[in-house]
């Protein structure tokens, strides 16, 4: 008898967390879905409104900046922008533990810029710039949904104009 309220426990418990993890991961996509948004809207703002309030981004180099210093990077960069041709983040994968969640992204995306300055060559030349890679993110569901906790950025290629290029070296010599 012991056994048999047990297994059709198992079963209920079955029929109960299938629909909570499925609107989770809805939600999860929604959640995608905002940030790509923000992104194609250059608005950084917008992405604070995602974040937990300890926030943390850590980048390929190991760097960490809470939730206000990244909005305030991305609308640095997003100031050189002329116009954004594309952004894509794919989830690959979703761990959720109760209220909690790991995802691991790819991102596509390629931005229009102008060199005004000739550091990618010459002076007032536009470059089309583009990366791709991938993102793990913590998130956590609070009362207002889920939320970004952190963002590790592994890395990726950087192109420009089609060819990889390194952010950190020198401007080619044409």
């Amino acid at each position: 008898m012991k056994r048999g309220f047990i297994a059709a426990l198992a079963v209920a418990a079955t029929f109960v967390s299938v629909p909570v993890l499925a609107d989770d991961r809805k939600d999860i996509d929604a959640l995608y879905a905002k940030l790509t948004q923000a992104m194609k809207n250059k608005d950084a703002d917008a992405t604070l409104a995602l974040e937990t309030p300890d926030f943390v981004a850590t980048s390929p180099g190991g760097g960490k900046m809470n939730g206000k210093q990244f909005a305030a990077q991305m609308k640095q960069e997003n100031a050189g922008v002329k116009s954004i041709k594309s952004i894509d983040i794919k989830v690959k994968s979703v761990d959720i533990k109760g209220k909690t969640a790991k995802v691991t992204t790819n991102f596509n995306y390629a931005v229009e810029v102008e060199d005004k300055e000739g550091h990618m060559g010459p002076k007032g030349k536009t470059h089309i710039m583009s990366m791709i890679g991938e993102v793990k993110n913590d998130l956590v569901k609070t009362a207002a949904g889920w939320k970004f906790k952190s963002m590790v950025h592994g890395g990726g290629q950087v192109m420009m104009d089609g060819k990889p290029f390194n952010p950190g070296g020198a401007a080619p010599h044409k």
